[in-house]
């Protein structure tokens, strides 16, 4: 699986979310009818199944509902992670279910590619892929690729990927390796899924990208005030 994955999460349809009352959420999720709740998914992009969320949601409330309460999702799991009943990592598990249900579309590429996608746009060169999950990284990355022209920003990492291969001595010539067409178009694909993300982050301000790695905690999903257990712990960005 990719490294880096972005959900592009639609905030009022996620708040609207964590704001139902537990049994709600519960018997919405059993009968299937929240799925007109989730926002409609972007043009040209992916996301996960509803019924593969609420198989997610209802699996983790077999293990959890009787340490929660009859109030809202939020407030109950904040309560119980409060009163060290649940640890951060699965509060926050069910939190991150949630911001899947409420993504209009999900974007993946491994760390590698994604330094190319996104250095030339930044101010200085990145010294790891660590610092791909730095929000200041990506406020400065979707900020310059939503000002660019979507046929522009294609032919710029095309551009600097062959810059990239001709500086490191390898050759460009598709006799010589079959692979450099496929690597090429696969660029374009996940630069293209990247390019749309920043235009809709710059056009809607509904819309925040989640920035996580598919293996990493749930805890651990997202940047500054949107890491999701500083949301456990104080509450929406917005509030």
């Amino acid at each position: 699986m990719p490294d880096l994955q972005i959900r592009l999460i639609e905030i009022p349809a996620l708040i609207a979310l964590a704001k139902m009352s537990v049994d709600d959420l519960i018997q919405g999720m059993e009968n299937q009818s929240l799925r007109d709740t989730r926002p409609k998914l972007h043009e040209g992009m992916e996301r996960r199944f509803a019924i593969d969320l609420e198989g997610d949601f209802l699996e983790w409330m077999d293990e959890w509902r009787r340490d929660l309460g009859d109030g809202t999702l939020m407030g109950e799991i904040r309560e119980a992670h409060n009163r060290k009943m649940m640890s951060a990592e699965e509060a926050c598990r069910v939190i991150s279910t949630l911001t899947e249900w409420a993504s209009i579309g999900d974007w993946a590429a491994w760390e590698g590619r994604v330094l190319l996608y996104i250095e030339p746009h930044l101010d200085d060169p990145l010294e790891d892929a660590e610092e791909l999950y730095r929000s200041h990284v990506w406020n400065t990355a979707l900020e310059r690729i939503g000002l660019m022209n979507q046929d522009s920003y294609l032919e710029s990492v095309s551009l600097d990927w062959m810059q990239r291969r001709e500086a490191l001595g390898e050759t460009m010539d598709p006799a010589k390796d079959p692979l450099i067409l496929p690597t090429m178009q696969a660029h374009q694909r996940a630069a293209d899924g990247l390019s749309k993300i920043a235009h809709v982050v710059k056009r809607r301000m509904d819309i925040h990208a989640l920035i996580g790695r598919e293996w990493l905690e749930a805890n651990r999903w997202g940047q500054g005030e949107w890491n999701l257990q500083k949301i456990l712990i104080n509450g929406w960005p917005e509030d």
